[in-house]
């Protein structure tokens, strides 16, 4: 153990706990309060929501930056390599960190069976502690209430929007769901809720909470207009904001509920128009809406649930409309398969079905049966991402686009493979 790498670390973390998710705070209770984590003061954003939270993330992190601030987050799941998870000024950690953070958390963790998971939280807040950082914004790893983030006692909760994904362990309705992640909100601890649906039920647990609860398109929004888009917030406003020409309503809520955040922790933190402007021009989040101009033009998006293929759609119709549409496509077994292949369903003109390298994943053929099953005819089995890939670089032309989703698990290997391709 003394000499363990991060790979032998993370396969020991698998060991310990039966269940691969296992929602439950007695466990990760007990260990927090063996460790010195101290978190700052302020500047503590908890962010929760089905959709959206790492771009939320992504963009509280600039705003902070902006300000000369050392920023820590902490996200999941990574694309290509652990240490993304966690990140001080958007640069991930060192494998050194990250096992001096395990071999600390080993030492004190007794026979508690932590996940791999909450051994993973823990680490990231000892490593935010010891880079003592001016800002931490964390992200929510699966509903809220029993999430192992919700340890930490936020200056700020956020939840980005509600939408059906995980029911497994968050309920089946929106309602359930909706509740689930309103478990973060805190008492006294402000709420921003990005969306306006199941307002009612987050405005009763902010009620119950007495927390101060702002709502996305009611109390503060970002508005396009034709000379550049417009920042309502709840005292400020900013105006010409050079909102790229490719973002859904999503990117622009998301944006939105971030200035909001950073308004209501400090006003003084706010970017004026130049600096948001700066910011947006470089943003750059690894598989939204990625980008690739390779011999076609690649599109890696990370969506795995209908609504976040509802935005990817309307992205997708801001595109150029010439040549073939092809997706390349796997998704983990609890996903709602249908839900989500019914958006491109017209728009596609070959599906491309593999299998991912873990066990959740539907295999190739599973896959194939389903969109056969739901009236498609136009369907590729490969086993694997990379042939996948292969096999539409090998038939596209120029002007074509080729649409990588489904899973981070997918997205994943196609960055990687397009490191490894000319």
């Amino acid at each position: 153990m003394e000499s363990w790498g991060l790979h032998e670390w993370l396969e020991y973390q698998e060991t310990l706990n039966p269940k691969s998710i296992d929602l439950d705070l007695s466990r990760i209770e007990k260990v927090y309060k063996k460790l010195d984590i101290s978190p700052p003061k302020d500047k503590k954003f908890l962010i929760a929501g089905t959709n959206g939270k790492g771009t939320t993330v992504a963009f509280i992190e600039d705003l902070l930056i902006n300000r000369n601030l050392k920023v820590g987050s902490y996200t999941s799941p990574h694309l290509m390599s652990y240490n993304e998870r966690i990140a001080i000024n958007k640069k991930m950690v060192k494998d050194s960190d990250l096992i001096k953070a395990f071999k600390t958390i080993e030492s004190v963790r007794g026979d508690v069976p932590l996940t791999y998971f909450e051994f993973g939280t823990l680490a990231a807040f000892l490593t935010l502690t010891q880079a003592k950082c001016d800002a931490w914004v964390i992200e929510v790893g699966l509903g809220g209430r029993l999430d192992a983030t919700n340890v930490l006692e936020p200056t700020m909760s956020i939840i980005t929007n509600i939408a059906l994904d995980h029911q497994e362990w968050l309920g089946n309705t929106l309602e359930e769901i909706a509740k689930e992640k309103a478990g973060i909100i805190k008492p006294s601890i402000p709420i921003i809720y990005g969306d306006d649906s199941m307002e009612k039920i987050i405005r009763k647990i902010a009620n119950t909470n007495d927390s101060d609860l702002f709502i996305g398109s009611v109390d503060f929004s970002l508005v396009d207009k034709n000379e550049g888009s417009t920042w309502y917030g709840l005292f400020n406003s900013i105006d010409n904001i050079n909102t790229p020409k490719t973002w859904g309503p999503a990117e622009y809520q998301n944006l939105a509920t971030a200035l909001t955040a950073i308004e209501l922790q400090d006003e003084n933190l706010l970017p004026s128009e130049s600096e948001l402007n700066l910011i947006l021009k470089k943003f750059y989040l690894p598989g939204r809406f990625e980008k690739i101009e390779k011999k076609l033009t690649w599109i890696l998006d990370v969506a795995h649930n209908p609504e976040a293929a509802k935005n990817l759609f309307k992205r997708l119709e801001l595109l150029p409309k010439t040549g073939t549409k092809y997706m390349i496509i796997s998704m983990m077994k609890d996903k709602d398969i249908s839900g989500f292949i019914d958006v491109f369903s017209d728009v596609i003109s070959e599906w491309i079905v593999c299998k991912m390298d873990t066990e959740r994943s539907l295999t190739s053929h599973e896959l194939s049966e389903k969109l056969v099953t739901f009236g498609l005819s136009n369907v590729t089995v490969m086993t694997d991402p990379k042939k996948a890939f292969n096999y539409v670089k090998g038939i596209a032309s120029k002007d074509d686009i080729a649409i990588v989703t489904g899973s981070f698990e997918l997205v994943g290997p196609a960055i990687s493979w397009f490191d490894s391709v000319q």
